[in-house]
């Protein structure tokens, strides 16, 4: 496989209870997996599969930064760039700033591969669309991969979006 769309099941719940949805509960839509245990499924049924030069675009928020940081580097990745996903929403954790971004980390190993040329500069370290529902990804971030790389073969890692031009990986394939 060339290139991975990780969007990784991280080990956390939702927030507290809000007036505005009383009922909900704090359990996410899907399961999560620990941290040790998602690497270690990562490292035995994603990794192997990857073409000896291919890219990671890894999902993730400030809560998991810095370890996911640590743990990719581990595997001897190199960043590329943090592209910032705004989702002109999100909560309010403590009652302190609105957290509504999220980062998607663009890694590869052993080199860059090179873009579409006809994409060059295209693209910035921001994109702006508002979120849906929970763990739904922006479609814009897929645009700008697919266009980045038309000819890559792709897997959607932890995918609940069915794609054209995408293989899937995960157990809720087709949620959205």
């Amino acid at each position: 496989m060339d290139l991975f769309m990780l969007d990784p099941p991280w080990p956390q719940t939702k927030g507290g209870r809000r007036s505005a949805r009383p009922k909900q509960g704090r359990a996410l839509d899907y399961a999560t997996l620990d941290w040790r245990d998602l690497w270690d499924l990562l490292d035995k049924e994603i990794f192997p599969l990857a073409a000896v030069n291919h890219a990671v675009f890894l999902w993730t928020i400030d809560k998991f930064l810095l370890q996911t940081h640590a743990e990719i580097f581990a595997r001897e990745y190199k960043l590329h760039a943090r592209i910032i996903w705004n989702k002109t929403n999100g909560v309010a954790p403590a009652f302190t700033l609105r957290f509504s971004h999220e980062y998607l980390l663009w890694f590869y190993k052993p080199t860059l591969i090179p873009i579409a040329k006809e994409q060059r500069g295209k693209f910035t370290t921001v994109i702006t669309e508002k979120a849906r529902q929970h763990s739904r990804k922006p479609d814009a971030a897929y645009a700008m991969v697919e266009a980045l790389y038309p000819s890559l073969r792709k897997l959607d890692v932890f995918s609940r979006e069915k794609r054209h031009g995408w293989e899937q990986y995960g157990d809720q394939t087709d949620v959205f």
